[in-house]
């Protein structure tokens, strides 16, 4: 666990549609994400099909994300039932956010969630997200940042870094 004496919650809920569930080891419920074009571009920068991620990528990613922070499913309510729609990591270098279900994409569901973390980050003394890495072509996910108030503190070739001072 990524910090001591602090138990991760099962379950974080956003409103009554939408909520961050604890991940439970099932990684392959996010394999489809992590194999659609859009995600990997605007993740990793990858656009060579070849490259796109395999079960055993995702499964390492999941792993080495659980080391460092509290991962969580995404959640949406539909017809009753809670269905992951994408997941998100809590810690404090490069927070990412994955929306893999494109329907709920552009919904301003990731700020939703990103406000989630940024208040659970809080609440356990986190004081800032770091090296927040956003391609420069991902308008989206800037915009959604900055509106949480991350500010851009370095351009790197086509990679904005930003950070958030948690108050």
């Amino acid at each position: 666990m990524f910090f001591k004496g602090i138990v991760q919650p099962n379950i974080l809920n956003i409103d009554e549609t939408l909520r961050l569930r604890i991940y439970d080891g099932n990684f392959m419920i996010a394999l489809p994400w992590y194999q659609d074009e859009v995600v990997y571009y605007n993740s990793e920068g990858i656009t060579d099909k070849l490259k796109i991620p395999n079960e055993e990528y995702v499964e390492d990613m999941f792993d080495y994300l659980k080391e460092k922070g509290e991962v969580y499913f995404i959640e949406i309510k539909k017809d009753g039932v809670f269905t992951p729609i994408g997941d998100v990591t809590l810690k404090e270098e490069n927070p990412p956010i994955v929306i893999g279900v494109p329907e709920y994409r552009g919904k301003g569901i990731g700020k939703k969630v990103m406000s989630a973390i940024i208040n659970r980050a809080r609440e356990i003394g986190i004081k800032r997200f770091y090296n927040a890495i956003i391609y420069d072509y991902n308008i989206a996910s800037q915009k959604m940042c900055e509106s949480l108030g991350f500010k851009c503190v370095e351009v790197k070739g086509n990679e904005r870094v930003y950070e958030l001072i948690i108050v």
